[in-house]
């Protein structure tokens, strides 16, 4: 009970401090905005058409896929790291990443299958 007294003053000084740094934003800020600055700024440009584009929706569906297997790959550096002193107690930790290593590839699997990373 002790130690979370310290992280509570801490979340406590945390919060009071990004209250307070957006309140002295909102009172300290420009009130006065020109058209010319809320314009849309493309290199000297004058834009064409409406700044919301509607995108197909698989361009998200392949960022989320890059993320997840991105962090897949995050995954493996650590487990390398400590991989050769965990042989001594077992092969509990290369059995793990085995199962782990398995699941994504049925998830690949499955996404090549349904042809989701086909962007016509």
């Amino acid at each position: 009970m002790a130690e979370l007294v310290p992280i509570a003053i801490l979340l406590g000084i945390s919060l009071l401090l990004c209250s307070g740094i957006l309140l002295v934003t909102q009172i300290l800020g420009p009130k006065n905005p020109v058209p010319a600055k809320l314009g849309t700024y493309e290199c000297g440009v004058k834009p064409e058409g409406g700044a919301h584009i509607p995108f197909k929706s698989s361009f998200y569906l392949i960022a989320v896929l890059f993320l997840l297997f991105d962090v897949e790959a995050a995954f493996f550096l650590p487990w390398a790291l400590v991989y050769k002193e965990s042989l001594s107690e077992g092969p509990a930790l290369l059995w793990a990443m085995l199962i782990y290593m398995g699941l994504m590839a049925v998830g690949l699997i499955y996404i090549l299958r349904k042809k989701i990373l086909r962007l016509t």
